[in-house]
């Protein structure tokens, strides 16, 4: 995986962060007051895109770990026939 695939994953875990964050750090959520719809939206949204990123970011590093794998084995093969 290139380095832009997993910027852009790390910006999407991001941007779920900031819609989590949004509503308390701008204070459009009063503190200590149920969620009104707009901010549980946001949180919701937020939830599923860092969510979203996370995974993602998990699938490229087990597809990258999967590859030394089998390049390891790989070359085991090789020095076993010498």
């Amino acid at each position: 995986m290139n380095k832009a695939a997993l910027a852009g994953l790390a910006a999407i875990f991001a941007a779920g962060g900031w819609l989590i964050a949004a509503p308390f750090v701008l204070r459009y959520q009063p503190a200590g007051a149920p969620l009104v719809t707009a901010s549980r939206l946001d949180v919701e949204t937020g939830a599923v895109l860092a969510a979203a990123g996370f995974a993602g970011f998990l699938t490229a590093l087990a597809g990258r770990v999967r590859e030394l794998y089998a390049q390891a084995a790989g070359s085991e093969r090789g020095a076993r026939q010498e």
